[in-house]
């Protein structure tokens, strides 16, 4: 069962919070709505096409794309591999499949909050999870254009 969100951009007591702060500003909840989401995906397409680091407004701090390299690492007695399971082939198989990413050249891809860059209290109790959409649209950018996966960069949050 899925989780209640405490707070999200678009609720109607987000819109009611707005109208009492600003008594002089008459907009529908659908135009408001309409704002708030335009902005949104505007700043989530800059990201994805220039792959740049963007400051999010009133304190919320910088998002980006990380680009990570995802191998096997070998200890004294024991190996660890830092590589996702792909479930269907290890049923099929009998035995544990690894996802390689060639069609990435070992690369994986992953929204990135600079945690160290907000002004919350607390940011460490706080986690930053993008829609389904958006995870995807990631992952047809990579998927379709290799100039996408050159944008993008390591970064160390």
């Amino acid at each position: 069962m899925r989780t209640s969100c405490d707070w999200r951009s678009g609720s109607v007591d987000s819109y009611k919070d707005f109208c009492k702060r600003n008594p002089s500003i008459s907009l529908s909840i659908d135009v408001w709505r309409n704002i708030i989401y335009s902005f949104n995906e505007s700043f989530r397409d800059y990201i994805l096409e220039t792959g740049e680091k963007a400051k999010y407004p009133y304190g919320i701090g910088y998002f980006s794309i990380n680009k990570k390299y995802r191998k096997k690492t070998t200890g004294k007695n024991n190996e660890f591999i830092n590589l996702p399971i792909d479930w269907v082939k290890t049923r099929a198989r009998g035995k544990k499949t690894y996802e390689m990413n060639f069609h990435s050249d070992g690369y994986s891809f992953r929204w990135l909050w600079f945690k160290n860059t907000t002004r919350i209290k607390f940011p460490d109790l706080w986690y930053f999870k993008p829609i389904r959409t958006t995870s995807r649209l990631l992952a047809h950018y990579i998927k379709v254009n290799d100039t996408y996966q050159h944008l993008y960069r390591e970064w160390i949050p």
